[in-house]
């Protein structure tokens, strides 16, 4: 049989039997063993339940323990790398520090040479400023040398003259004293040839030019015995005092009689046409001393003013104030020397070439020159 037939047949024995007093009694009063196993099943609850609550403070410690030393951990990995930017930092730090050190002992080594550079460049500038002085002054003297003889202008060949002596007077050097006077001597020279206003007697030929249609011819026409007849009773009416009387009285009557020489041929009228080729061949011997006067040709400039003055006396009426002032500013005109003699300064070049060739000249020959002048 079974556990459980062995309980169900026991629990129907029980049932047959009459129950004494002490089981009524028992059954009647609570059994002691009942109590305590109550009160054993209520206090192992509280302990399980305890338990829990300990297992779970427990386990929430230990949850709060772990994330603690996770935190530490992390803070200790966060410092660590801290730490290594910090040292990766002052590592660049020292190498740019090094770097900075080595630039900046660079550029105080250029610095330096820089320095030296500059003095060496001061001390040998006076050298170098006097070579280029003494390199104008020479251009100068050959840009005068050209002027006068190619273009035979004296008045620029002076000023080129005088800025090559302020150059040399620039480089005070003893040496050059004796260039200076060679110098000094052909300034001098060109300064006592006389100075020639070339535009300006190129403008009073051509207005001569312009002029000589006016010029009336040898037989005055009525407007010039017109004019004559003004002047003449102008002169005439001017009588200051009565001693001044038989003066002019006398005058009048000389005017009424005119007395000619005619051992020469008389030269018949000009014709229209002739006059009219006069006129241009004047223009054209006026244009011609201009050209010359332009190019130096003195000969060719005396010859054609003395034409022009002759062919003036011989087909104009020379009394008239017109032809006057045309011979007048003709005889002024050939006056000028358009091609005087010039000097030869190429002396001064060769001798400032000289000195920049073959070195400084010496000191002592310059003191005696100096003393003999």
């Amino acid at each position: 049989m079974t556990d459980a037939e062995k309980k169900s047949a026991d629990t129907e024995k029980t049932k047959d039997k009459p129950l004494d007093k002490k089981s009524k009694d028992k059954s009647s009063t609570p059994k002691k063993g009942s109590v305590k196993t109550k009160t054993t099943s209520t206090s192992a609850g509280s302990y399980i339940f305890t338990f829990f609550v300990a297992l779970a403070t427990a386990g929430g410690l230990y949850l709060l323990w772990e994330g603690q030393q996770t935190n530490s951990i992390k803070q200790q990995i966060t410092s660590q790398n801290f730490e290594q930017q910090i040292a990766s930092i002052k590592t660049q730090q020292l190498e740019l520090t090094a770097q900075n050190k080595e630039q900046l002992q660079n550029i105080h080594n250029e610095q330096e040479n820089l320095r030296n550079n500059l003095t060496n460049i001061v001390r040998n500038n006076e050298h170098l400023r006097n070579d280029w002085l003494m390199a104008e002054a020479e251009y100068l003297v050959q840009v005068a040398n050209h002027r006068l003889l190619l273009e035979k202008d004296v008045a620029t060949a002076a000023v080129a003259l005088k800025a090559a002596d302020a150059r040399l007077a620039e480089v005070a050097d003893p040496a050059l004293l004796n260039i200076r006077k060679i110098l000094a001597k052909d300034l001098q020279i060109l300064n006592n040839i006389p100075t020639i206003d070339l535009a300006g007697l190129s403008v009073s030929l051509s207005a001569m030019s312009n002029n000589i249609p006016n010029l009336p011819l040898n037989t005055p026409d009525p407007k010039t015995h017109e004019l004559n007849q003004i002047e003449k009773t102008q002169t005439s009416s001017e009588v200051k005092s009565i001693k001044d009387l038989p003066a002019a009285i006398w005058k009048d009557l000389k005017s009424l009689v005119v007395i000619r020489n005619h051992e020469k041929p008389l030269e018949p009228l000009l014709a229209p046409n002739q006059h009219f080729f006069l006129v241009q061949n004047l223009a054209l011997l006026l244009e011609q001393a201009r050209l010359a006067l332009l190019n130096g040709h003195n000969e060719i400039y005396q010859e054609r003013l003395a034409t022009t003055k002759k062919w003036i006396n011989q087909y104009f009426d020379t009394e008239h104030n017109v032809t006057r002032n045309m011979l007048a500013s003709i005889e002024e005109l050939q006056k000028f020397d358009i091609d005087p003699t010039l000097p030869d300064i190429s002396s001064t070049f060769s001798a400032i070439r000289k000195y920049r060739t073959q070195g400084q000249l010496p000191v002592a020959p310059v003191v005696k020159i100096e003393e003999k002048s």
